[in-house]
């Protein structure tokens, strides 16, 4: 199983991801370069913890998640 962290969530949709996270930016997708340091650090481990948590769950195929749950 795998957590797709992606800005496109619809072209991973389309290629029959189960479990995709969209992310920040294109550029950045885990990531937002234009906060402070350790905001952008909250924001990483934020996103991490996400795709930890739907590795754990059960979801609909095909479903885009959001970081915030």
């Amino acid at each position: 199983m795998t957590v797709l962290i992606t800005a496109l969530p619809t072209i991973a949709q389309m290629a029959g991801v189960n479990r995709v996270l969209r992310g920040v930016s294109i550029t950045s997708p885990t990531g937002d370069v234009s906060l402070a340091a350790a905001d952008e650090l909250g924001l990483r481990r934020q996103i991490l913890e996400r795709a930890l948590a739907l590795l754990a769950a059960d979801v609909a195929p095909a479903t885009v998640w959001e970081v915030a749950p």
